[in-house]
């Protein structure tokens, strides 16, 4: 087998025509170089170096290997180069997933924001629904997750909050909207229409757990899956529906969309949470990522909620 230390000293030597030269260069005693190359040649079955009264000349075979150990060690550098280019961020790929509400609501800026640190990682970025996003991240389809709410493979995976979301119930406002003006219970509510996301989605599976923590039993007269979608059927007067704040406060404030003010146990808070598979070892492109998603308070994205952060 081929002695890449022995390759590289030898490479040094036909390189500048001097065993004494490349000992310099390398920090080696020149005998020391001189032994490794002899037993470069023993192991070759080839003389590679042809001594002359002042220095060495690369015999056929040395021209030959030469020019292999110049390829190699060329390559060797690139390698190198490439990983520092990773390690400091100057490439990379990063593949990120997000359910429904932080992949329309958040992870735009949160691109945009990273990518003006970071212009030279590749990424790309899929929306849907929790549990498709988490299959995605067992699969190794996907680096890193980006949901509101509980999911089906939870105990495959990591999670850290890295903010907080308020849900709020709405119906469209204006004459005749559903409900009255009062505030209602999640069991007043029941009887009227509901607009729910689909199963599989995290904000559609934390809804059935507020219901049944309520005892109110709701069989939704129109699914979604979008919390777009589901914010224009509201606005058209289809029903009422459970949606996050941060999706539809613009509506609120113009008077499309009134929030019905819940009293009882009505659960309002939901962590957003980073979510990566169990165990899988970080790139610095993911580690950077994810410190980048950590808001500090007063730092909240153009166009996001005001949320607190842990």
């Amino acid at each position: 087998m081929l002695n890449l230390n022995h390759l590289r000293l030898f490479a040094a030597a036909a390189a500048s025509g001097s065993v004494s030269a490349a000992a310099e260069r390398l920090r080696i005693s020149q005998p020391a170089i001189s032994k490794q190359i002899r037993e470069l040649e023993l192991s070759l079955g080839a003389t590679l170096l042809e001594r002359l009264p002042r220095g060495v000349r690369p015999t056929p075979a040395g021209e030959l290997l030469a020019d292999y150990a110049r390829r190699l060690f060329a390559l060797e550098e690139e390698a190198e180069a490439a990983l520092a280019e990773l390690r400091d961020l100057r490439r990379g790929r990063l593949r990120l997933g997000a359910s429904m509400t932080v992949g329309v609501y958040l992870l735009p800026e949160m691109l945009a924001r990273f990518q003006s640190l970071h212009p030279g990682i590749a990424i790309s970025a899929v929306v849907e629904n929790t549990d498709t996003i988490q299959a995605a991240l067992i699969a190794h389809q996907l680096d890193l997750g980006l949901v509101e709410g509980p999911g089906q493979f939870e105990s495959d995976l990591e999670s850290h909050t890295f903010a907080w979301d308020e849900l709020i119930v709405v119906t469209a406002d204006g004459p005749g909207r559903l409900p009255g003006r009062g505030a209602s219970t999640l069991r007043q509510l029941a009887p009227l229409p509901w607009i729910m996301r689909e199963p599989g989605s995290g904000t559609r599976a934390l809804v059935d757990q507020i219901l049944a923590r309520a005892r109110v039993q709701v069989t939704p007269t129109w699914i979604f899956n979008s919390p777009e979608a589901i914010k224009q059927a509201v606005m058209a007067g289809l029903g009422v529906a459970i949606v996050s704040r941060m999706a539809v406060e613009s509506e609120i404030s113009a008077g499309r969309l009134r929030e019905i003010k819940v009293s009882g146990h009505f659960a309002r808070r939901r962590p957003l949470r980073l979510q990566w598979l169990r165990a899988r070892p970080h790139s610095a492109a993911l580690k950077a990522f994810m410190a980048s998603s950590l808001y500090k308070r007063g730092e909240t994205p153009a166009g996001a909620p005001r949320a607190r952060v842990r």
